[in-house]
């Protein structure tokens, strides 16, 4: 039986829902199903947690984007639609992601709910994928949409206030499961949130974005993984470095602040703000210094660059900079952001260049207008309000 890391595993689904798996990855899970009980439990799990509808139903309400139900994940990889940019999927999957990333946990399993019901948290709140949630590793679901100065558990009280999460742990030791356990905290499109975790490191998480962490860090190294985008401030602890894992790459610290946005189908960039980190992924590795960014790419490894603060950091403010961006790039936010589908029906419209600066705290109207009078290009939503450009 193949050796199986809950954290690996729950990329390879997480990666599998969003389009963003390989074919090795994908023969890896199938394998994985294959092989081990415990795994195929967590896959049904994983597939059973839609509130609102069955997985059947949800992904056949996208056919006409490729995808195909989730048993036929043994059966290939489905092909990406050739004029719906690659973001698209991604956005989609989103959606269906957050329907399901706070109901299931691997390994620790609870009853999924019945088809059409919200799912069921702490103290009797509800959580759907509106909502930032706390799944904490033994499967008990928090509501941190609403804010709540004590939320008290077995070995922890959370204080959860002005979108952010604090918490302190009961007892001076925690035992080997507590310690290694995961929870995973997911923030929905169009809301950002913060946490400071156990050592004082503090992480920002944007949009459409996961956070995997312990309660407590043990052992030599302080791990969490990270699907989206953060901007970190590490606590420094020289004899015990911290690790962010993505799917493509990690990040060692031992104190500093930076931003690592793992949005992107096989892409990770990490922009050092303040310190030095090292980053490894591909089979390579750079030591990044303030004001440098690193660029990892599948098909082109490694390259250090420097980047614009505004441009990368003002998510944080709830502003996107962008200069001589692409529309393929500027409308990949719009998604994430405003949680809206967006379709550019001319395909020579992806490649236009564009400056200028969107602000989530205004409706997305205001920014295609502007977007309207810089150049010749029209939007439309239609029926189903899909955003369509021209």
């Amino acid at each position: 039986m193949m050796k199986r890391d809950p954290r690996h595993i729950h990329e390879l689904m997480t990666s599998w829902l969003t389009g963003h798996i390989s074919q090795a990855e994908a023969d890896r899970l199938k394998q994985l199903i294959t092989e081990d009980p415990a795994v195929k439990a967590a896959w049904k799990d994983f597939l059973a947690q839609f509130p609102h509808e069955d997985v059947q139903t949800a992904f056949s309400r996208y056919d006409h984007l490729g995808w195909r139900p989730a048993e036929d994940i043994t059966r290939g990889l489905p092909a990406r639609p050739s004029r719906y940019i690659g973001w698209k999927r991604t956005a989609i999957a989103a959606v269906l992601l957050g329907c399901i990333a706070a109901g299931w946990y691997l390994f620790s399993r609870q009853s999924a709910p019945a088809p059409g019901q919200p799912m069921q948290a702490a103290g009797d709140q509800l959580v759907n994928e509106k909502n930032i949630a706390l799944q904490l590793a033994n499967g008990q679901l928090i509501n941190l949409s609403q804010p709540k100065d004590s939320i008290l558990l077995e070995n922890a009280r959370l204080k959860n206030a002005n979108r952010s999460l604090s918490y302190t742990l009961a007892g001076e030791t925690a035992s080997a499961a507590e310690a290694t356990a995961l929870n995973s905290l997911r923030v929905p499109i169009g809301k950002d949130y913060r946490v400071t975790l156990s050592d004082g490191t503090e992480v920002w998480l944007n949009s459409a974005t996961t956070l995997q962490f312990p309660f407590r860090f043990t052992g030599k190294a302080r791990e969490i993984t990270i699907t989206g985008e953060a901007y970190l401030k590490v606590a420094p602890h020289a004899a015990q470095p911290f690790l962010v894992h993505t799917a493509h790459g990690t990040v060692r610290v031992l104190g500093t602040a930076f931003n690592i946005n793992a949005y992107y189908a096989g892409t990770v960039k990490v922009a050092l703000v303040e310190g030095a980190v090292r980053f490894t992924a591909g089979g390579g590795n750079v030591t990044i210094e303030p004001g440098k960014q690193a660029v990892y790419q599948v098909d082109k490894g490694i390259r250090l660059q420097p980047y614009d603060a505004d441009e990368v950091l003002a998510w944080r403010q709830g502003k996107y900079y962008f200069s001589d961006a692409s529309l393929d790039e500027i409308m990949s936010v719009l998604p994430r952001w405003y949680g809206i589908t967006v379709v550019i029906d001319n395909p020579r419209l992806g490649g236009e260049r564009f400056a200028g600066v969107m602000d989530r705290n205004k409706p997305v109207t205001v920014f295609l207008d502007n977007l309207v009078q810089t150049m010749k290009i029209s939007y439309y939503f239609d029926k189903e309000e899909v955003l369509h450009l021209r």
